[in-house]
């Protein structure tokens, strides 16, 4: 289902697996390994008689309400004629798509789910052109998304709701981070110090964006959560678990937003969104205040993932060091920005 690395199960986590087969009905043997990659759970690729599945044990989102959420577009997305593959939960003994299991170590809830096995690999950008299959397999689910009816409410704020999203890590806080970098985040002290004068401009533009067209958005479509076939293809999309109620065009600015600190030159780059753009395009069509928000919009999508990794540091779900790379990168795509608006909205609207 990726090209992450696998490791071998632990004991713990044989049990663990064999637990969960029980309640989907799973008599057969079966082998497994671990996935290695996913910040926000756990995954198992299983292997059985008949077919091979991925069971997700959620950790930092284990919470009913966001994954009943997710598991509605995605049941409703693979009713749709949507071309590529999503994942498909598979339904329980008791005819529900997650199951609630206890920790036999901590005590504590968690939740897990059982999916179809989905072929192919998580791509690695070597050419531009690669990027024309993404934009489209974006504008692709961004058209599917747009025609789901659901009854459930999301329950992630949109991006730029940002004040909504991260009450650990607002923007108050991250200014007093700014004026004043704690000894955590000290590797990044000056782009920190920097950025104190760059944020408070960039949390203004966010008012308005409400004006702007709204439907289901995927939110993170990447090289992370696609895979491609053996011919280089986009096979499918992964990773719903932050689809939301948001702006139409963050399903382009997301991408967009990634290319700009990858290890390429500035030609290669700008090709690269080039293709972004029209991929995306050929099944999207943007109006003229979608495009023109785009520039902040691919810095609001930093901004989030900044916010989204402190508040994890604050917390006590992840080092410091992870923090402080997003929050280099989200000062050098504002400098980046600042010198090249204005060429980037140039092809925008070619």
């Amino acid at each position: 289902m990726s090209n992450k690395q696998k490791q071998s199960l632990l004991p713990a986590e044989q049990q663990l697996i064999s637990e969960v087969l029980a309640l989907y009905g799973f008599t057969s043997e079966w082998q497994g390994e671990r996935n290695q990659g996913g910040m926000n759970n756990s995954t198992f690729v299983l292997h059985t008689r008949d077919a091979n599945y991925v069971l997700r044990q959620y950790e930092t989102h284990n919470d009913q309400a966001k994954i009943a959420f997710e598991h509605g577009v995605l049941m409703a997305l693979s009713e749709t004629d949507f071309a590529l593959n999503s994942p498909k939960p598979v339904s329980s003994c008791s005819n529900e798509t997650y199951q609630i299991i206890r920790d036999r170590f901590t005590g504590a809830s968690k939740i897990v789910t059982l999916f179809r096995y989905l072929e192919g690999v998580n791509p690695v950008w070597d050419s531009p052109g690669q990027l024309l299959p993404l934009g489209q397999a974006a504008g692709q689910l961004s058209s599917a998304l747009a025609k789901l009816e659901l009854e459930l409410e999301p329950v992630y704020p949109a991006y730029y709701r940002i004040e909504d999203a991260y009450p650990l890590c607002t923007s108050a806080r991250l200014l007093e981070f700014c004026a004043s970098p704690p000894e955590t985040l000290a590797a990044c002290a000056e782009e920190l110090r920097q950025l104190q004068h760059e944020l408070p401009g960039l949390f203004e533009v966010l008012r308005g964006m409400e004006q702007l067209p709204h439907q289901l958005v995927h939110g993170d479509v990447n090289a992370s959560n696609v895979l491609v076939d053996q011919e280089g293809n986009v096979s499918a999309i992964l990773d719903f678990e932050f689809v939301t109620w948001d702006l139409r065009v963050m399903e382009l600015a997301v991408p967009m937003s990634d290319m700009l600190t990858m290890d390429k030159s500035e030609e290669w780059m700008w090709q690269a969104q080039a293709n972004l753009i029209r991929g995306f395009r050929e099944n999207v069509e943007l109006n003229a205040d979608e495009l023109k928000a785009i520039p902040q919009l691919i810095l609001l999508r930093s901004l989030d993932v900044v916010m989204h990794f402190i508040s994890r540091m604050l917390e006590g779900t992840d080092e410091p060091e992870v923090a402080i790379e997003q929050i280099v990168k989200l000062k050098q795509r504002i400098d980046w920005m600042r010198m090249n608006e204005e060429l980037l909205r140039r092809l925008l609207t070619e």
